[in-house]
């Protein structure tokens, strides 16, 4: 459990969000106030699970896990499909916080999966599993994919290829094997209702480490994969327009390759007799994206994550042109006794497309969504482990935006700037066992 506090220079208020504090100026929807308030998430997850590792002859095990993740405030299952229902049709300066993702009130709506694992012969497992871009680069990313993370707190900028809804893949089948210092996996997923991934997809990985190094390469590509979005105002709840009970939805193909590395460095080796300690590790990542058109269109009536309906749905976002996106980050962390203090900035970058609209000209400013933009972020945490069941920690976030991507929060009303920026203090403590 990670409960404590936070506070956004402009942001909005919680509702009935699942996951805590925006602490993103690319955050939806955009922010009206500062805010102060009690915050879940903001250095690691909610969730409790099972875990099954058992040998049964030989050097085989069977393997397994479950977890679902909570809001210890409320009680509830994470769903973020319901805090998209809840801001249906309201102006965005009467909305509270919503999210896509993968966890959409279903009783387990993180891992559900179970297989067998051998040192020689590597690791089998089918069921409900993280995709291979998003466990690959946890382990890459400074901040861990807390919300100190851009590419943690917003994983459709990141940790699933683009879109936050195909963060867990549904009846997927996952191999993966090591032999010396070089390791690979390859993965597969059906496509299906009641999922972020309406089309069969796939992903491979491959990596290594030497002397303190430590790389690996990931590819993904994505199938009729439906990124799910809110309704404005008069956008549901009419006649002639879905209603507010539905999802609006993007359908798309992804594909997405991710380079990253790190280095850690033992100081007390690295400097002997200087008397330093503990160790040092930098961090660097790049992930290029490209959106296109679904191979299948999906369907009014087609589910997502938790059964929820679609009931708009675009298959054409992409037809005169693919969106492409790239994220890059940096970072270190250095880790003494129980202190552990971290450092990174995040970068995504958005090109000019025309998608669905074939007279568009290209341009850099905020006259559309569609015009090159970018959003930078920078963040800090220290964190004091009092044992291996309770820590605490403190940080800052500072995000901006510009160009397309800055479309929609630099209203008025938003209290935004031409350049919206926002800076976020977060303090907490966790609790594992």
């Amino acid at each position: 459990m990670d409960i404590g506090y936070g506070y956004n220079s402009i942001g909005t208020p919680l509702g009935g969000s699942w996951f805590g504090l925006n602490t993103n100026v690319l955050a939806a929807p955009a922010g009206t106030r500062p805010i102060s308030s009690l915050n879940i998430a903001g250095y690691g997850f909610n969730f409790i699970g099972l875990k099954l590792e058992e040998p049964i002859f030989g050097d085989w095990k069977v393997i397994g896990q479950l977890d679902t993740g909570f809001n210890p405030l409320t009680g509830r299952l994470d769903d973020a499909c319901a805090t998209i229902i809840q801001n249906n049709g309201r102006p965005g300066n009467q909305q509270s916080i919503w999210a896509n993702s993968a966890r959409c009130g279903q009783a387990i709506n993180g891992q559900l999966f179970a297989g067998v694992r051998n040192a020689t012969y590597g690791t089998l497992t089918i069921g409900r599993q993280s995709p291979l871009d998003f466990t690959t680069m946890v382990g890459y990313d400074p901040m861990t994919f807390s919300t100190f993370s851009q590419i943690g707190w917003s994983s459709g900028w990141g940790g699933a290829a683009g879109v936050a809804d195909a963060n867990k893949w549904n009846e997927s089948v996952k191999y993966a094997i090591g032999y010396g210092p070089i390791h690979g996996a390859v993965m597969y997923a059906q496509g299906d209702q009641d999922s972020g991934l309406h089309g069969n997809s796939y992903a491979a990985n491959i990596g290594g480490n030497w002397n303190g190094f430590y790389v690996d390469a990931v590819y993904t590509a994505l199938r009729n994969a439906v990124s799910t979005f809110a309704y404005g105002v008069g956008g549901c709840g009419v006649a002639g327009a879905p209603s507010c009970n539905t999802l609006g939805g993007t359908a798309q193909n992804t594909e997405a390759f991710a380079l990253m590395g790190k280095y850690t460095l033992n100081l007390a080796d690295a400097f002997k007799g200087a008397g330093l300690g503990g160790k040092l590790t930098f961090y660097t990542g790049y992930q290029h994206e490209d959106f296109s058109n679904p191979s299948t269109p999906v369907s009014v009536g087609d589910t997502v994550n938790g059964g929820y309906v679609i009931g708009l749905i675009s298959n054409t976002s992409y037809t005169y042109g693919d969106k492409i996106r790239n994220i890059g980050w940096i970072g270190a962390k250095y880790e003494t006794g129980p202190w552990t203090v971290a450092a990174a900035w995040y970068y995504g970058q958005q090109d000019f497309y025309k998608g669905s609209s074939p007279t568009l000209m290209p341009c850099s400013d905020t006259s559309s969504s569609h015009c090159a933009g970018h959003w930078q972020t920078a963040s800090t945490v220290v964190d004091y482990a009092f044992n291996k069941y309770f820590d605490v920690y403190a940080g800052l976030v500072w995000s901006e935006l510009r160009g397309g991507l800055a479309v929609g929060f630099t209203t008025a009303t938003a209290g935004y700037p031409t350049t919206p920026q926002t800076t976020s203090f977060l303090t907490g403590m966790r609790f594992t066992w």
